[in-house]
């Protein structure tokens, strides 16, 4: 099991530059990878957010790379014909005012469609196979934060699912007495109302037949353990189980919902408010599981 939450660094160098690459991640519904990245490792922008996304399939994830390059990194060239034009006409607007004209090279720094990045795309293929190493790396390490961060997560919703399966027993062992409750309670009641009669004993039965009936909340219990059970296996799982463990407690939530609907019994009542108690501490738990 993996957190969605963790922190990866790792720092490498190639022939053009030293690479640091932090990864780090919150959680999220789905995948969202944002890359920061410096104008010189543009082109690889695609290739990192695949990698990425080969590794992690949910949270939000940022990963950033700092780049000190080398002078074989990149090429300015100057686009000539473009200056002399911008001075012709600063040289006309100077004339025109009336104004004193001393050119300097520093105003050329203010045009920025002067300058331009040239990089060789075939050096820039081959960095790449010396790059992918550090991200490999940083990646790693992002991933180990988030494994260790999940087996505290899995301890704990395995440690709230025992405690919930054990209210569970304790609903189906009371349960039992459900036939009992009514037939006490519609008897009481009867005597109460008329109480120089004798009771038909075979009427009350099917009345208490009808409650019980009702009342039955065995499919719930089955049900609900089976989600137990399956939610136990996927906690020994190592593979993103997030959303599956999501949908098993909306549906152990469902059952338990029914069955405080169905059971009459006070003790019951008291128990579902117990299970639904820890399944909701564990649905807040899930939200941080890949």
């Amino acid at each position: 099991m993996r957190s969605m939450t963790g922190f990866g660094y790792a720092e490498g160098e190639g022939v053009l530059g030293v690479y640091r690459v932090y990864v780090k991640s919150v959680n999220h519904r789905f995948l969202e990878v944002a890359l920061r990245l410096p104008k010189e490792l543009a082109l690889w922008e695609e290739k990192i957010s695949t990698f990425v996304r080969q590794h992690v399939s949910r949270g939000k994830v940022e990963l950033r790379v700092d780049f000190e390059p080398r002078d074989e990194a990149s090429m300015v060239e100057v686009n000539i014909p473009l200056a002399q034009a911008y001075l012709t006409a600063l040289r006309k607007l100077s004339e025109t005012l009336a104004l004193p004209f001393e050119p300097k090279v520093e105003w050329f720094l203010e045009f920025g469609d002067l300058m331009e990045l040239r990089q060789d795309a075939e050096i820039w293929v081959e960095e790449w196979h010396r790059f992918l190493p550090t991200l490999e790396k940083a990646l790693q390490a992002f991933l180990a934060h988030r494994r260790r961060e999940g087996e505290k997560l899995r301890e704990d919703l395995e440690r709230r699912l025992a405690e919930a399966e054990e209210k569970v027993l304790a609903i189906e062992d009371r349960s039992n007495a459900v036939r009992d409750y009514y037939y006490e309670k519609l008897l009481r009641r009867v005597q109460e109302v008329v109480p120089q009669e004798k009771v038909d004993q075979q009427l009350l039965l099917q009345e208490v037949l009808f409650y019980v009936t009702r009342s039955d909340i065995h499919e719930e219990i089955v049900r609900l353990k089976a989600h137990m059970e399956r939610a136990k296996g996927l906690l020994q799982q190592d593979k993103p189980l997030g959303r599956e463990l999501e949908f098993l407690l909306q549906e152990m939530h469902r059952e338990i919902n029914t069955i405080g609907s169905k059971s009459p019994c006070a003790e019951i009542s008291s128990l579902v408010v117990d299970v639904k108690t820890i399944l909701e501490r564990m649905w807040e738990q899930v939200h941080n599981v890949e």
